[in-house]
């Protein structure tokens, strides 16, 4: 987990420097809002976004891109640490759909394939990898 906390911050001044973007802020549960229940802190430009999210059992950074303007689809990756299920690292592909559009604040619903890792006992050094499914839902202010 400390070394995800560690690239958050680089990963959002790169989003910060990469293009003129207009910040979007949005809540939600599931992994691309840093777990159970979280804030999402985005830099958005018309076809993409670079995010971190901070949230009640976790943390995660990633990015979501459109094919056209306005598209209510998205696709990105997600990646993280979660206290529960993924306390050594996430990482999701990731589809989402803006009932408002992509551009739009309103409601959004995403599902995610991908990996998490996880110790297998208490305190112990095994840790365990398997695929996983994931479902987020949130609003765009």
């Amino acid at each position: 987990m400390n070394k995800i906390l560690a690239v958050l911050p680089f990963i959002g001044l790169l989003s910060v420097s990469s293009s003129a973007g207009e910040l979007e802020i949005s809540t939600g549960f599931g992994h691309q809002y840093g777990g159970v229940l979280g804030a999402q802190f985005a830099n958005k430009t018309e076809l993409s976004k670079y995010y971190i999210s901070t949230g009640l059992l976790g943390a995660s950074a990633g990015f979501e891109t459109t094919f056209q303007k306005n598209s209510k689809h998205s696709f990105g990756l997600s990646v993280g640490a979660e206290a529960v299920s993924s306390e050594d690292g996430f990482a999701f592909a990731t589809y989402n759909y803006h009932f408002n559009g992509f551009s739009n604040n309103g409601l959004v619903i995403g599902t995610g394939i991908g990996i998490r890792r996880q110790e297998e006992t208490l305190g112990g050094d095994d840790t365990e990898t398997s695929f996983s499914l994931t479902l987020n839902i949130g609003y765009k202010f």
